[in-house]
């Protein structure tokens, strides 16, 4: 039972949720003495969930992709609420013109200051409104930055006939609502927009190792927007059963669903595997096209020491794999791997190293360039095999604030990465220019190099 307290929060909860209030705060005895205290479950009377959490009592805040931030400071009554601001400073070697860092999805503005991702949010976490049939669960937050223009706002399906436009979509991060029920370990059954399932790193860069992302990452969905179960089936064992509308899209391109499964295993504090499933229709003019994908990905801390200079030390492995089959257009295969390193120290340092390679038989999943550009990519037939070195510094003087530098190198055999000509137009300064047709038009061809450098400091601030 809660302490007693006397605040606005419990008046507004008395307001509200009156039955609720009651049953939660002592003193309601004393306003109502007539009424007796509805009993608390104990012991073997709690529901399976409660008395054995999933993934409880284990510290997993070394891991890549979770937040390692205790718990949180912005609680109004069973609302959690979130501030989160990641701004950057990026510069790029080729110095590109008209200041487009392409290919990426974080910082992707040379040599300026930039605000990569602002947002606010509120969440009813599970059992927060418990009752004995289970509980409300959900959540919304807003987002904006450069990094949802990089990803979400390239989103092509709001083409697709009218009420599906950009502008009103891709200021939500997330927006779900569902119940979460008493059954295994606790089930939970949400629909909205969710961060994507696929991927071991976040969607938020301050629970990931690094600050840039790998091609796996990039190549892959940031979001979805369906319906997903999240079934605890032991207390070390998740599946995850999903149905969406698209591969990163918020409409959907053929008549037919997609989606697929994550099953996420933690025998050990210091020990997870991860596999990803997902099937579906992505092509807006084939009709049977379809593309399969797996993500598998495993994390190891093979040194743990709380008390030592390197208070921990961990691995984390990715392989991809996956097949587009097209029928107007040849199939072919995509494969991606990743190895990252982290090193932390106990004095809120941490040094982590990565190493990634990407192929792309058919160019399914690599980057276009952005929306809008009436240019096209040279040799965009061409298969695509890609990779890179990022070698990243994390400073936490307290739980709630980053500090990174970050030196990310990559390469390909086809030009893909912004050169210094830009990839906008032959405009002053890298802007479009004039149209084709119009006085003061030049051909202009997108200056793409097969190699890319860039230095990134970001500093985060997370509530």
């Amino acid at each position: 039972m809660r302490p007693p307290r006397v605040s606005l929060t419990a008046l507004l909860c008395f307001a509200v949720f009156p039955a609720t209030a009651f049953a939660a705060d002592p003193t309601a005895e004393l306003l109502l003495p007539s009424a007796p205290a509805p009993s608390t479950p104990t012991g073997a009377q709690k529901p399976l969930d409660l008395r054995e959490p999933p993934f409880a009592d284990k510290d997993y805040s070394w891991l890549n992709g979770n937040n390692r931030q205790p718990e949180s400071l912005l609680k109004i009554g069973p609302t959690v609420l979130s501030l989160y601001v990641d701004a950057f400073y990026a510069w790029q070697f080729h110095q590109p013109i008209d200041h487009t860092i392409f290919p990426t999805t974080v910082a992707p503005r040379h040599n300026e200051i930039g605000l990569n991702l602002a947002s606010i949010g509120i969440e009813l976490p599970p059992n927060a409104l418990d009752t004995a049939k289970g509980s409300p669960i959900g959540q919304f937050s807003l987002q904006y930055g450069d990094f949802v223009q990089a990803v979400s706002g390239q989103d092509t399906t709001v083409n697709r006939g009218f009420f599906l436009a950009n502008e009103a979509l891709q200021a939500v991060r997330t927006a779900s609502a569902g119940w979460h029920f008493h059954v295994l370990h606790g089930v939970n059954l949400e629909f909205g927009v969710f961060p994507s399932y696929m991927g071991m790193e976040s969607y938020l860069t301050q629970e990931n190792w690094n600050y840039t992302h790998p091609f796996v990452s990039d190549f892959t969905p940031y979001y979805f927007y369906g319906g997903r179960a999240q079934m605890y089936l032991t207390a070390d064992v998740k599946l995850e059963l999903w149905v969406v509308n698209g591969w990163q899209t918020y409409g959907q391109w053929q008549e037919t669903k997609s989606g697929g499964t994550l099953l996420n295993w933690r025998p050990t504090e210091r020990f997870v595997a991860t596999n990803v499933i997902y099937v579906g229709q992505t092509s807006p003019t084939d009709s049977s096209s379809v593309r399969y994908y797996t993500d598998n990905y495993a994390q190891l801390q093979y040194y743990k020491n709380p008390h030592g200079f390197f208070t921990s030390s961990a691995l984390c492995a990715v392989a991809d794999v996956g097949y587009q089959a097209n029928s107007l257009t040849a199939s072919g295969a995509m494969t991606g791997y990743s190895l990252t390193h982290r090193t932390e120290f106990g004095d809120g340092w941490a040094v982590t190293v990565r190493g990634d390679i990407y192929y792309d038989r058919t160019r399914a999943v690599t980057n276009n360039l952005p929306i809008g550009s009436p240019y096209t990519l040279p040799d965009s037939k061409d298969p695509f095999l890609g990779g890179g070195f990022t070698g990243t510094v994390d400073y936490l003087p307290s739980p709630w604030v980053l500090w990174r530098l970050e030196y990310a190198h990559r390469a390909a055999d086809v030009p893909f990465f912004s050169g210094s000509g830009g990839i906008t137009g032959n405009g002053p300064d890298g802007t479009a220019g004039p149209a084709k047709g119009l006085p003061g038009y030049e051909p202009f061809t997108p200056d793409l190099r097969k190699s890319d450098d860039r230095i990134i400091a970001n500093v985060t601030l997370r509530l």
